[in-house]
């Protein structure tokens, strides 16, 4: 490509990507197979997919990244190449502005402001996505939940292609309340409306990117979807929670996978901390993710409702606000910008997280309870999960928490066996998962078509059940 071509993609790359490249490892008589991945530039959805393709790289497989805005440090450092996928419609500096603002709201505002960005990201990648796919080389995709458009950019292409839940499952289904909503199950009549309302109500929300999505879809000569879920694949559908923590469903297609946390084998990269400071209490390790982690009253209200436990508090600030910017903290907690999650999970007797996925598999990983105070988008379901599967407490979104809301669910949870109980039954679900190899074992499987290997052992839906200490919304 010469030039700026259409939807104003300029094939120049920029700063850190690099331009596609056609060619890769050969498979089977020379049969080349170049696996695109498409999702989010944000770390709950780029470190899942980081750990998917080195899983799938260590099967002979060349793997490329494509995403909007800059390309993450984890990604290069991973040995994997990036290409930008929103050239002149949505610039690297754009995008990252939006997902700073991103990070200062919360509550219903930050889904909105959610829904518009992914419908500019939409956007872009529609005008951008197919000429940098197909000056790649690639011949299959795999596609975030979230990234709407990477479908149809395969079905433009004629590319085979799977899609990967990185965050909660976004499927509507009856039977489940909204992603977006505290709800837990119940079998009433109302509940079952109820669901269906507000599955509508989102319907609508999200209307613009499906109409953006349809229009595409017209011009190029592909089937036009009635809704979002239409664009999902049909060949493969994987998800990294694992089968214990969903809520029963019934509308979920034969080709979805529970494959449980995606992670790289040697976890993530080393991160400094000072361990001398750990006192030998009980750990309670607080985080409020990556992403909207921006508002410094939330860490003054959490240290606030531990001063006086006989327990250690550690918070992680993320990066979106510096600890130093928190000023004296009441308890003296131990306060860092990033810490090494996994390895203080372990200590850990608690977790105070805001229900980002991302932390929230790793505390089950470790068999370790949570309180949970959502802040945004799907955050509410997966504190409801966490209510419902009785591996720890939820709180009222963190824009209405206090100090004497979160001490008393603190408490709680350190005192009854029975969290920790729950949080482990999840760890043992989350253990015969598979993870990451077994995830690229059904792609080879179903996407790029090599035999079925005989150890892969599907989870059964069906086998969810309630547990029986779990609410129930009748």
């Amino acid at each position: 490509m010469d030039g700026v071509g259409p939807g104003g993609y300029n094939p120049a790359p920029g700063p850190g990507m690099v331009p596609g490249r056609r060619g890769g490892l050969g498979f089977g008589g020379g049969r080349v197979i170049h696996v695109g991945i498409v999702c989010p530039n944000s770390p709950g959805h780029v470190n899942p997919m980081i750990a998917l393709a080195d899983a799938v790289r260590a099967r002979g497989r060349r793997v490329t990244f494509f995403l909007m805005g800059e390309p993450p440090a984890p990604v290069a450092a991973a040995g994997f190449e990036a290409v930008s996928l929103g050239g002149t419609v949505f610039p690297a500096e754009e995008y990252r502005a939006a997902f700073l603002r991103l990070g200062s709201l919360q509550g219903r505002a930050a889904l909105d402001y959610t829904i518009a960005l992914f419908r500019r990201s939409a956007e872009a990648a529609l005008a951008v996505g197919p000429g940098v796919v197909r000056e790649a080389g690639v011949t299959h995709l795999l596609v975030d939940q979230a990234s709407t458009t990477g479908g149809t950019v395969a079905d433009q292409l004629g590319l085979p292609f799977a899609t990967v839940c990185n965050a909660l499952i976004l499927h509507p289904d009856p039977d489940a309340p909204p992603y977006f909503t505290p709800w837990v199950p119940g079998k009433s009549g109302w509940t079952r409306l109820r669901n269906r309302i507000a599955w509508a109500g989102l319907g609508r929300k999200t209307r613009p990117i499906l109409d953006l999505i349809r229009e595409h879809r017209r011009r190029h000569g592909l089937t036009v979807p009635r809704r979002l879920a239409d664009t999902w694949s049909t060949r493969l559908q994987i998800s990294q929670q694992p089968a214990a923590f969903e809520f029963p469903r019934s509308a979920l297609p034969a080709s979805f996978r529970f494959a449980g946390p995606l992670r790289l084998p040697g976890g993530y990269p080393r991160v400094d901390f000072p361990w001398d400071r750990l006192d030998g209490r009980p750990l309670i390790y607080a985080s409020l993710g990556t992403l909207q982690n921006r508002v410094a009253s939330a860490f003054r209200t959490i240290a606030e409702a531990c001063d006086g436990l006989e327990a250690q508090l550690v918070i992680s600030t993320g990066h979106g606000v510096a600890p130093e910017a928190l000023g004296d903290l009441p308890g003296r907690p131990v306060v860092v910008p990033y810490a090494p999650q996994l390895e203080l999970l372990s200590r850990a007797a608690l977790a105070v997280t805001h229900a980002g996925l991302n932390t929230a598999l790793d505390a089950l990983s470790l068999g370790v309870p949570m309180v949970a105070t959502p802040v945004t988008n799907e955050q509410p379901g997966i504190a409801a999960r966490i209510a419902w599967t009785g591996s720890g407490e939820a709180l009222p979104s963190l824009d209405r928490l206090t100090p004497a809301a979160i001490r008393p669910a603190i408490l709680r949870v350190l005192r009854d066996p029975s969290y920790r109980h729950a949080a482990a039954r999840i760890r043992t679900s989350i253990l015969a998962a598979g993870g990451a190899s077994r995830a690229a074992e059904w792609i080879d499987a179903e996407l790029i078509g090599t035999p079925r290997l005989p150890e892969v052992v599907e989870p059964q839906y069906q086998d969810v059940a309630r547990p029986a200490s779990a609410p129930s919304d009748r």
